[in-house]
């Protein structure tokens, strides 16, 4: 009785193992996640005057470039291009609504980004162009291209 109790806990354990291993075999890759991504374009002129920075394309003013560019839940990397009539430079500070209406520093790049600036889901995005410590120009006017993206 003791052998075929032992000769069938083998025989379970076998076919269990076997199970087992042709499960994990059968088990679908999962496929990453499509890209999505939007652009955001929009043309600034500098310098602008009032309590925002020279350029700045926040506030709502058409003066100051537009308004704020909104983030929605896929956003969640930008990318962008600046492009000056003079063809020089665009220092350009990208700032996020830090959930009170301040201001909160997200990024900076000079012309174009290198890599891809991480953004808080949901926060607005504050555009200021012209700030001296990023690198050195003087923008006159051009266009801002943003690409906002799940992925890096």
């Amino acid at each position: 009785m003791k052998r075929i109790l032992i000769l069938m806990l083998v025989m379970g354990l076998i076919f269990g193992s076997i199970a087992t291993a042709d499960a994990k075999k059968k088990k679908k890759k999962k496929r990453p996640a499509p890209r999505i991504e939007r652009t955001v374009e929009f043309e600034y002129q500098c310098p602008c005057v009032g309590l925002f920075q020279l350029g700045s394309a926040t506030g709502g003013d058409p003066n100051l470039g537009g308004g704020p560019i909104s983030v929605g839940a896929d956003d969640l990397y930008l990318t962008a291009e600046a492009v000056d009539a003079t063809g020089g430079a665009v220092p350009v500070d990208i700032n996020q609504d830090d959930g009170t209406g301040a201001n909160a520093s997200t990024g900076s790049f000079c012309t174009t980004t290198e890599e891809p600036i991480a953004l808080v889901p949901g926060m607005e995005i504050r555009v200021f162009i012209g700030d001296p410590t990023i690198c050195p120009g003087a923008a006159v006017s051009g266009t801002i291209t943003f690409t906002l993206s799940n992925m890096p």
